[in-house]
């Protein structure tokens, strides 16, 4: 009956359509490429400079920190053979991407033959027909064919099926990013081949899910930085493609400036959230070396729109940027940067990138990453999964081992954390959730910015079921690995920062071992401060220096 229960408190969540699409997903058969009788003709477009980290070279794939040279010269595709069949389909998703093809250096040969090596691989392909990595596959090949205007009968005929795969199979039933990255393909498919109807949907799909997806403040509405940088590079790729052409106006004259205008939100929106280094907080499901950074978004849209169009920030160097609707804050000091996290866990109806994350926070002291959050290193089920969306890897406060938000499977959630902003100044935020309704406790938690420190005030408050007992929360504070952590009695000191914690019940810090995920499938070995207390406690980090 629980599993029951879960299940319900999870697709209860889902539109009409997402339901309706996965009972279609599912009696549907596998995907397969339909060829055009005539190869239709192709139109090279605008596409930026080839800025793709490099994942290949001298035949050898270097994927998700995963390797991958093909022993009888032929490129596993499907990811069956043994050399990869346990990377599983996350990596096997990143091979079909093609990023490759968009790398500096890649010669325009090698690129062709790379192309031409999937087109005649067996029909046993399964995970890269997808139409989510055929999306961004069509975005690749499109690129690179455009940069070297190269023109293959053979190419073009084998894209336009994939075109029209996508055309056919829009993720309905996923939702998020994945109906963007369809829609992306299908507008760069039809700019390619001037074709109307792929245009048509496209544009609509576009605009319609960046109107629902990004939300007033210019943030995606999964809150994943990661996934907002690359949507961003995805739809400044288009715009820059639209801009340059000639053909679209004559099926949507307006379309480029409403894109325009999308980009630029959400270019602001990746400012507000970057700290002075160029890192963004690995929350939610992101990782490093995934997305393009801050600063190479930056430069591809200097170009896209006038100088007057930059971004304005809310606040001088110190102080806290505007209040945003995903939920984030960033307080800016001379010395340090806090980035908190009050927000939802993600849209009601896809949350699948959300952590039980409520309330947790990221501090760099003088650019240097000090407080992290843990990140994420795989997709797969497991324990390791599990763990990197708890609660307990994260800088918050875990209540009997429950999660603050019920995460479940790879990407599900069921029941999740509802958050009440109390206090919202320059510098002072309080806020409280319900993510412990279930257990009869309400989480408030305050932070106080100071110059030269900040004071974090948890109370944990019983509104039902023995409202005398006081209950029992465990607070963490994951410290980079890179940092050096000296514990004495109830205080430590973490590289010219000491924290201190005080209860009016007893409390028992000690430190405890984690791994920070430093992209997927790498982790480093570091120490958490764990802090056991009964009802309150009051956090107070200082500065030293």
């Amino acid at each position: 009956m629980s599993k029951l229960g879960l299940v319900w408190r999870t697709v209860r969540h889902l539109t009409m359509r997402q339901l309706v699409f996965q009972v279609l997903v599912r009696i549907r058969t596998r995907p397969r490429l339909r060829f055009p009788k005539i190869t239709p003709a192709t139109y090279s477009l605008t596409v930026p400079d080839a800025a793709k980290p490099v994942t290949y070279r001298a035949g050898v794939f270097t994927l998700l920190n995963r390797t991958y040279e093909p022993e009888t010269g032929a490129i596993d595709w499907s990811g069956q053979h043994s050399e990869v069949a346990g990377y599983r389909k996350l990596w096997t998703y990143h091979l079909n991407y093609f990023d490759f093809l968009n790398q500096p250096g890649l010669l325009p040969e090698t690129g062709l033959a790379l192309i031409h090596d999937f087109i005649y691989q067996p029909g046993s392909l399964r995970d890269g027909l997808e139409p989510y990595p055929t999306s961004l596959r069509i975005m690749n090949w499109i690129q690179f064919l455009s940069r070297h205007q190269l023109q293959n009968k053979v190419i073009s005929r084998h894209l336009a099926a994939q075109i029209e795969l996508v055309s056919r199979r829009v993720e309905y039933h996923i939702g998020g990013n994945h109906l963007l990255e369809n829609g992306f393909s299908l507008l760069m498919g039809a700019l390619y081949y001037r074709n109307k109807q792929w245009f048509s949907k496209g544009s609509a799909l576009v605009q319609a899910e960046l109107q629902t997806q990004i939300l007033a403040d210019g943030g995606h509405y999964e809150r994943s930085p990661m996934y907002h940088q690359v949507l961003l590079d995805q739809l400044l790729t288009v715009l820059l493609a639209l801009q340059a052409d000639d053909w679209h106006r004559g099926q949507n004259a307006t379309f480029a400036d409403f894109l325009a205008g999308k980009a630029h939100q959400m270019s602001c929106w990746l400012d507000r959230i970057t700290f002075c280094n160029g890192d963004v907080p690995m929350v939610n499901d992101s990782a490093f070396g995934i997305a393009p950074a801050t600063n190479q978004l930056r430069k591809k849209a200097a170009s896209l729109w006038p100088v007057t169009h930059k971004c304005r920030m809310e606040t001088g160097h110190s102080g806290k940027q505007k209040s945003t609707d995903t939920g984030y804050r960033m307080f800016r000091q001379d010395r340090y940067e806090l980035f908190v996290d009050v927000g939802s866990v993600g849209p009601s109806e896809q949350p699948g990138h959300a952590h039980a994350d409520t309330f947790s926070f990221v501090l760099y002291a003088d650019g240097v990453p000090l407080i992290v959050d843990s990140g994420t290193s795989t997709y797969e089920p497991g324990p390791r999964r599990a763990w990197e969306r708890s609660t307990a890897a994260h800088n918050t406060v875990e209540v009997n081992g429950v999660n603050s938000s019920e995460v479940w499977a790879n990407f599900r959630v069921g029941r999740r954390a509802r958050v009440t902003i109390l206090d919202d100044t320059s510098d002072q935020l309080t806020a409280r959730h319900d993510g412990y309704r279930h257990l009869g406790l309400t989480h408030e938690r305050a932070w106080l910015i100071e110059p030269t420190g900040i004071t974090i005030t948890d109370q944990l408050v019983r509104v039902r079921n023995r409202p005398n007992e006081v209950p029992t929360g465990v607070a963490r504070f994951h410290v980079h690995p890179a940092a050096t952590v000296q514990i004495a009695g109830q205080t430590v000191s973490v590289d010219g920062w000491t924290f201190a914690f005080v209860s009016e019940a007893e409390r028992l810090v000690t430190l405890e071992s984690y791994a920070m995920a430093e992209g997927f499938n790498q982790l480093h070995p570091g120490y958490c401060i764990r802090v056991d207390f009964r009802g309150n406690l009051k956090t107070t980090l200082t500065l030293l220096q």
